[in-house]
């Protein structure tokens, strides 16, 4: 199967939706901040080398799962306007042609109610159960995210994936006839 595969944060969405989810989610839930501790340490092990980044997710939606249901609060995130206004419009101008695939290192649990705005099915994100907070499996990105990809939909080739980070897509790109790199909606053809 052809497909045309985008990362999602920095690409289709201006900035990093985790990061704005997790401010969206301390606003509206001022408790959470009772983790803070544990979530500081971690994050000086993950900054030390002693932790990994998801261990490190698994801290922080642990700690929000804790107090409040995750997916609740992302449909509420998304339905908000100053997030949606962060969905890239070029997007839509894109071809449709071909399935799309949206692969991120985000949770799938942050991302599905984004995908449905997009009309978007395909959503292949990090997997997190909602009602722990703890991350399942690796965190999708680089490699990974191709294997999940393959597992998801099978055999497939892609024509065109679209990333704001060369480096961490870098397997991806290298499997893409065409790859373009995008910074705050502005395409450029992937040199590579």
């Amino acid at each position: 199967m052809r497909i045309d595969v985008y990362d999602f944060d920095g690409t289709i969405y201006d900035g990093d939706s985790t990061v704005d989810f997790t401010r969206f989610c301390l606003r509206r839930h001022p408790g959470v901040l009772a983790g803070l501790p544990k979530f500081l340490g971690t994050s000086l092990l993950l900054a030390a080398g002693r932790r990994s980044l998801t261990q490190f997710k698994s801290v922080l939606f642990g700690e929000m799962a804790r107090r409040f249901n995750l997916e609740t609060e992302a449909e509420l995130f998304w339905q908000a306007e100053a997030t949606r206004a962060k969905l890239g419009k070029w997007f839509f101008d894109r071809p449709r042609d071909l399935p799309i695939v949206i692969a991120s290192a985000s949770p799938e649990f942050e991302l599905q109610y984004a995908a449905k705005l997009l009309g978007v099915p395909t959503l292949i994100g990090t997997k997190c159960d909602v009602k722990t907070g703890a991350l399942i499996g690796k965190n999708c990105k680089g490699e990974e995210k191709l294997r999940r990809i393959e597992q998801n939909i099978g055999p497939f080739e892609i024509r065109a994936m679209y990333t704001d980070d060369a480096k961490a897509d870098g397997p991806l790109l290298a499997a893409a006839q065409e790859g373009y790199i995008v910074t705050h909606g502005a395409l450029a053809l992937f040199q590579g």
